[in-house]
């Protein structure tokens, strides 16, 4: 069989870039054997030249994206990441007819809806397969594989950076700061790890899929986010105590007519499935009408995960098997959820006789209590605090007596309330 020949442009060259770039080398011959594509990188954009890049030619390195993007390639590969100039360029190259691959979550996020119809509309098609959860083929699957289902609920595990820093915390029994720190020195945090650790970057992911698996378009403020930071190796503990496991967990559920989605950390039982997920580890459950729940689950982030991942998109457009191009329908309605379940609730108080007057104002609200506690401090650098695990109620009513709480004066800093999954 004579291999088809599939010249691509690279803009970046950084862990995805590089990665991809050593996959290519390594198993040319296994992809020319498997899919009868022969692949050759034409051109890579980089900003510095100079900078060392083992196993990549310096040859091929140009600090000018024309020379990748006009340099008679037929696929354009975008890891430069962030959302401009990689718009453009994605923009640019899809107006001139080159299909396109990116790893780009925050453009998608963002403006996918643009960028998949000007795909629909020169008829070339764009992937994004490492856009969410790096090796995972849960976009592959949603487009192409569940195709046939009606999808009602997606939940995950979206973050690798929150969940190794909260695995650290659970197994190591240390402090957020530290768990963070260690995720910083194994490189899976950034110097600024804002974008993770407040959620916005699984609320990005979420809203990706989201859109996948219902067929429309959602609005970039439609994800209700929070994230990890407030969490304390005494809420670990607690949830410990109590068979519960805290993870960061991004939900997307049909509820009537409407979409509820959620990025925030929830007490799953230690049997759930997710709870078992560790370290940077990803992992998403979806539930269809036809197949039930279906757990895919890896490598979340990395070089060659998410790099196996812009491959698998290139092959399979070289192949005219994948990619995507099709748009979306219309908007869909968003809902912020008001589901009953029990709640965690922490406070952080001046004097722990608070506990009166906390648990006065939740039952006032109608914030059944299962149990409250008031905990003194145990040295000077800690704070007296006051725990309490909710019976069943409304998400409205725990927010609702938060608020009465915070006017009373009684809370002392930031407290915590988490939702206990059942």
């Amino acid at each position: 069989m004579v291999a088809r020949k599939l010249k691509i442009g690279l803009l970046g060259c950084g862990t995805v870039g590089g990665g991809l770039v050593e996959l290519v080398g390594k198993n040319s011959s296994l992809i020319r054997q498997r899919a009868g594509v022969e692949l050759s990188i034409t051109k890579i954009l980089v900003r510095d030249p100079l900078k060392d890049r083992p196993g990549v030619e310096r040859a091929l390195l140009t600090t000018h994206p024309e020379k990748v993007l006009d340099n008679g390639c037929d696929m354009v590969v975008e890891l430069v990441g962030g959302i401009e100039p990689a718009r453009t360029f994605i923009q640019h190259s899809l107006a001139r007819g080159k299909h396109v691959v990116t790893a780009n979550k925050a453009l998608l996020a963002l403006d996918g809806f643009s960028l998949m119809k000007a795909a629909e509309l020169q008829k070339v098609r764009l992937g994004f397969e490492a856009s969410v959860c790096g090796g995972i083929p849960i976009i592959r699957a949603l487009r192409n594989g569940l195709v046939g289902n009606q999808i009602q609920r997606l939940t995950g595990i979206l973050n690798g950076t929150c969940n190794y820093i909260l695995t650290r915390m659970t197994e190591d029994r240390v402090e957020f700061d530290a768990a963070l720190a260690e995720a910083q020195a194994k490189g899976f945090a950034e110097a600024d790890p804002t974008l993770d650790i407040d959620g916005h970057d699984a609320a990005q992911k979420l809203k990706i899929l989201a859109e996948l698996a219902f067929h429309s378009r959602v609005a970039a403020d439609a994800v209700q986010t929070e994230g990890i930071r407030h969490i304390t190796a005494d809420d670990i503990q607690v949830a410990r105590e109590l068979g519960y496991v805290i993870k960061h967990i991004a939900t997307a559920e049909v509820a009537d007519d409407s979409i509820a989605l959620e990025v925030h950390p929830v007490l799953l039982p230690a049997t759930d499935q997710l709870a078992s997920v560790r370290d940077e580890n990803n992992a998403v459950l979806v539930r269809g009408d036809a197949v039930g729940e279906m757990l895919f689950s890896g490598k979340g982030a990395g070089s060659l995960p998410s790099a196996s991942a812009v491959l698998s998109d290139i092959v399979d457009i070289a192949c005219h098997k994948g990619g995507f191009s099709a748009s979306f329908g219309g908007a869909v309605r968003t809902a912020v959820p008001d589901h009953s379940a029990r709640h965690y609730l922490r406070f952080p108080v001046s004097d722990p006789s608070a506990i009166g007057p906390i648990t006065n104002i939740l039952e006032r609200n109608g914030v059944g209590i299962v149990r409250a506690a008031a905990v003194w401090a145990k040295n000077a650098s800690a704070q007296n605090q006051v725990r309490v695990l909710t019976q069943a109620c409304c998400r409205s009513a725990v927010e609702n007596s938060l608020r009465d709480i915070a006017a009373s004066g009684l809370e002392k800093g930031k407290g915590i309330a988490l939702r206990v999954a059942e």
